[in-house]
């Protein structure tokens, strides 16, 4: 039986101490990509044979307009015991669906190429936005995705202590790190950190006067600058094309989100409007990608 939903920020309750660093982060060089998938691909197997073969520690990859074959997915749902602060809805399953809206971060879980995907599509005329299960996803048709392969750093999954999830958490290649020009940073942010504040100080790093921002994570509520606000505390969200700051413009941060309910919202977020409810996994680069060639599976 699932537990009520949280109606203010002070019902969500972690079980486990509170983390000092709360803007946890790492450098990194992020080099565009482009990855040719056949048809019946399976694709974190796909994934995971490219970022070997090009020795990336992990990738953040744009799948809109990806076509996958059926595959299962959740939804954000309420916890199903006293500690956690929220939960997984039980798997659902699409006939396949075109992602017109998708971010995936590749990274290392019990020593093996993972993938966590967020998506937004639609299906028999009905709008969908979940948290794709990696493992069931296969291409349908051939097609090319783009992203950012990433030296450097790494995201890595393990337990973490606050929430007691085993989640992706940053892991600095120290030795890399020091031989390698960055041009970038990732970073998992801790709950109740608020997303566009957190870009914000974390972009202050890159010494940048713009940069872009790529990633998904879970709100515990949003404010839009341009509609509604999500009033359930509860939802998994993506960041949508054009997130980040150009020289001498404000921070714009364009979310999809999905809440408790099955409600969409998508809107540009306000700042200090947006606090996280488990983590953000989030990768802010600077403009300087232009200069590096991208790297493709021919290389």
């Amino acid at each position: 039986m699932r537990r009520p939903a949280p109606r203010s920020l002070s019902d969500i309750r972690h079980p486990g101490p509170s983390a000092i660093n709360r803007l946890p982060h790492a450098r990194c060089l992020a080099k565009p990509l482009e990855i040719s998938l056949a048809e019946q691909t399976t694709l974190l197997e796909a994934l995971g044979r490219f970022a070997t073969h090009q020795g990336l520690s992990s990738a953040v990859l744009d799948l809109s307009g990806l076509t996958l074959e059926a595959f299962d997915f959740v939804m954000p749902a309420c916890t199903i015991d006293d500690r956690h602060a929220a939960w997984y809805s039980d798997t659902h399953s699409s006939k396949g669906a075109t992602l017109e809206s998708a971010v995936a971060i590749l990274g290392i879980r019990d020593g093996e190429w993972f993938a966590h995907v967020h998506a937004y599509w639609r299906e028999e005329e009905v709008e969908q936005l979940g948290h794709l299960l990696p493992h069931t996803l296969k291409v349908a048709h051939q097609g090319a995705i783009k992203g950012y392969g990433l030296q450097g750093a790494a995201f890595v999954a393990s337990l973490d202590p606050e929430t007691e999830f085993t989640l992706f958490r940053v892991q600095q290649d120290d030795e890399q790190s020091r031989t390698t020009d960055y041009n970038a940073l990732i970073t998992t942010l801790a709950p109740f950190a608020d997303l566009t504040d957190s870009i914000q100080e974390l972009a202050k790093e890159l010494k940048a006067p713009s940069y872009e921002v790529y990633g998904l994570g879970s709100l515990a509520g949003a404010a839009f600058r341009d509609a509604e606000p999500m009033t359930g505390l509860i939802s998994e969200i993506l960041l949508s094309a054009n997130a980040g700051a150009k020289q001498e413009q404000e921070l714009c941060v364009p979310i999809r989100a999905v809440d408790l309910e099955g409600g969409l919202h998508r809107g540009i977020l306000t700042a200090g409007g947006a606090p996280t409810l488990i983590t953000c996994e989030l990768l802010i680069m600077t403009g300087s990608k232009d200069d590096l060639n991208p790297i493709s599976e021919t290389d």
